[in-house]
């Protein structure tokens, strides 16, 4: 009797918990459906399709076999196009595409390989050696899947990472480990790569460019380096700086290169710091600053303000609202919706407005022109033949300087002829377009310092100096006679 009574308490206590629990969660179910689905199963499933190869074709210069006596006229390096292979993902739905920057450098041609084996050919919308990150464009017939953004200020070490790429064409590897180490700086032949993330995660050529995943499905990171002659060690670039700096060189391809004029930096809020400022987060982006007299200035959208839409489309990042701004037409009326404060108090009321921004086209500046004007000094482009004349600095395209005007800021500086002007306030200079972005930021009297190489014959062969010049800026209005407008080549 007492045997039977104990077997009606278990089935009580069985019927009770069961009970209790209610219906399992759709998680639940499915872990209790799948007993193998691990939390790294669902973190690669919700990312996969997402994730890109990139192929193509890029310029490289071949090596010379007679090193050490390039002067002598025994080698004469060529450029020749070898195929290259990466990773990236989708950021955007409209095929905006992330990837290392030296994933696609030189590249003749750029195709995106997605998870179904479809093929697109790519444009490369913006990309920043410095930075090593580079954004494409293909052109889908239909959205395509993304993955989501996480946060990498609070990585732990030891914490489950995931990496997705295509180490030696492989395509869509899964490789698991680790967080070894945060904030390390590494250096990549003569690149300095700040702040990055150790992780033990194998990271194999084709890897670059690919995500990397915290356990959750996350991106925290961008694959980007592997230590030659070593195991078990690769490095990601953290999706806080991809986050930041990819909006910052959106912000300089819209205003410099693309020359439109909107004139609104704009930036991310700040992470919240707990759960409740997670719950009261605001959508929308900050306006960091506004250029005056630009279109956002005449329009009427100030610092401080909010924008929550951009032509009726809701943005909630930086890289969100500046991929809008892409999209959009010149010459037309673009409607913001903007909540604005209505004092500078910090708990001040807020009205939400409607501004309409009509986008303009900027003129490119003139680099000829500011160059004589500013310094004094007549600049042309590099020929393929003539970089020969500086033992392998240059590139064709480099700006060298092809006559000094006498007593200018440049004859006083101690430039002359021949001089190839590499670096202005320590902006690389590498061709007439980035020379005249650069020199038009740059205000009367203000101080310029100018790194140039000069090439010398001495009874060695030619020897490459580096000389650094220090002037002042005078007006770039100021002109100069009419002969001192000719090249002297």
């Amino acid at each position: 009797m007492k045997h039977n009574f104990n077997i009606i308490r278990c089935f009580l206590l069985i019927a009770f918990l069961t009970g209790s629990a209610g219906s399992p969660s759709p998680a639940q179910a499915q872990a209790i459906q799948h007993p193998r689905r691990t939390p790294i199963v669902e973190a690669f499933q919700k990312n996969k399709d997402a994730v890109v190869s990139i192929t193509g074709k890029q310029l490289v210069r071949e090596s010379n076999p007679f090193w050490g006596f390039e002067d002598w006229g025994l080698f004469r390096p060529r450029l020749q196009a070898r195929p290259f292979l990466g990773s990236g993902f989708v950021l955007d739905n409209r095929g905006y595409v992330v990837t290392n920057a030296h994933v696609v450098s030189g590249a003749l041609e750029v195709t995106v390989i997605m998870a179904d084996g479809s093929q697109f050919p790519a444009e490369t919308i913006v990309a920043s050696e410095s930075l090593d990150m580079a954004l494409l464009k293909i052109e889908p017939k239909n959205p395509l899947p993304t993955v989501q953004l996480g946060r990498s200020d609070d990585l732990m070490i030891g914490e489950t990472v995931l990496a997705i790429g295509n180490p030696f064409g492989y395509q869509h590897t899964l490789t698991d480990g680790i967080i070894s180490a945060v904030h390390r700086d590494m250096q990549i032949e003569d690149k300095e790569f700040p702040n990055l993330i150790q992780i033990s995660a194998p990271i194999n050529p084709g890897n670059s460019g690919g995500p990397l995943l915290n356990i959750n499905g996350y991106v925290i990171g961008m694959n980007t380096a592997i230590r030659r002659a070593a195991e078990a060690i690769g490095f990601a670039i953290p999706v806080d700086q991809l986050r930041e700096n990819l909006a910052k060189i959106l912000y300089a391809n819209i205003q410099d290169d693309r020359r439109i004029d909107f004139g609104a930096k704009i930036v991310d809020f700040p992470p919240p710091d707990n759960q409740t400022q997670i719950l009261i987060l605001r959508k929308g982006v900050l306006i960091q600053s506004v250029r005056p007299d630009s279109a956002a200035d005449l329009a009427g959208l100030r610092s401080d303000d909010v924008i929550t839409a951009v032509a009726g489309t809701p943005t909630n990042s930086a890289i969100n609202f500046y991929l809008e701004l892409l999209e959009q037409k010149l010459d037309q009326k673009i409607e913001f919706e903007i909540w604005r404060k209505q004092n500078d108090s910090t708990n001040s009321p807020k009205k939400q407005l409607n501004i309409s921004v009509t986008l303009k086209e900027r003129p490119k500046p003139d680099a000829a022109d500011l160059a004589l004007n500013m310094f004094g000094i007549n600049v042309h482009s590099l020929t393929e033949r003539q970089i020969d004349n500086y033992g392998g600095a240059a590139e064709p395209g480099y700006i060298a300087v092809s006559s000094v005007v006498p007593r200018s800021p440049a004859d006083n500086s101690g430039i002359v002829k021949g001089d190839l002007i590499m670096v202005i306030n320590n902006t690389p200079i590498q061709n007439l377009d980035s020379l005249g972005y650069k020199l038009e930021t740059i205000s009367q009297g203000s101080l310029v310092n100018i790194t140039v190489y000069r090439s010398k014959n001495t009874r060695w062969g030619r020897e490459i100096w580096k000389f650094d010049a220090k002037l002042k800026a005078q007006s770039p209005d100021k002109k100069n006679t009419p002969h001192q407008n000719r090249i002297d080549l």
